[in-house]
């Protein structure tokens, strides 16, 4: 049995970091391939996980406030995220897909809205993922034309992949979808062929 492990790898880091407060690692990442293939009875023998996510924003820019030259390249987040993706890239039967994070401006943060006076550290940056919802659906398309894999398991919340499950389903290929106790709408739960909405803590913390 050939399985592919597709990781909307932004919602993974999110809920990793709500539930254990820190941030993941390529072998906690790789730890949590494992024991969902395990939770969802699928043997682990056969399988390659595709972790989609941006590298950090390497965008040069001025502070809101005082002018100053920003560059996102020398801060410690550009820095742990270049790490991540190169450490899971590097895992046996991982292979990572990117798209781009682009830098859009600076927004005020909420808890400043009711203030009058602002310093640079009361905005935050505007960034967005470009790229990655495209590259899931297509890698989901070819594997159904292309038969490379018997099962699919799904790692997000995301109800725009509906499409693409779809054209897997009718491919053939069985689709496990894991949404991580994320708040999705129905419509996406129905069309995959088993849904698990378990928090990640019932997945990482299993025997």
């Amino acid at each position: 049995m050939k399985v592919a492990v597709l990781i909307d790898g932004a919602f993974l880091r999110k809920k990793y970091r709500a539930a254990y407060r820190e941030d993941i690692s390529p072998e906690k990442t790789e730890k949590f391939v494992k024991k969902a293939l395990s939770f969802l009875g699928i043997p682990s023998a056969e399988y390659r996980a595709y972790f989609y996510d941006c590298r950090p924003c390497d965008a040069k820019t001025s502070l809101p406030v005082s002018n100053r030259a920003y560059l996102f390249e020398r801060t410690q987040q550009f820095r742990d995220g270049n790490a991540l993706l190169d450490g899971i890239a590097a895992l046996d039967f991982f292979a990572v897909r990117e798209g781009q994070l682009l830098f859009s401006g600076w927004s005020l943060k909420k808890n400043f809205y009711t203030q009058t006076e602002h310093t640079d550290a009361s905005f935050s940056p505007n960034l967005s993922q470009k790229g990655v919802d495209m590259k899931i659906g297509l890698d989901v398309a070819w594997i159904s034309y292309e038969k490379t894999f018997d099962r699919i398991v799904m790692v997000t919340a995301d109800s725009d992949f509906i499409p693409a499950i779809k054209v897997a389903r009718r491919g053939g290929v069985f689709v496990y979808l894991l949404t991580l106790n994320h708040g999705v709408l129905n419509s996406l739960c129905k069309n995959a062929d088993v849904t698990r909405k378990n928090p990640i803590r019932d997945i990482m913390d299993i025997a």
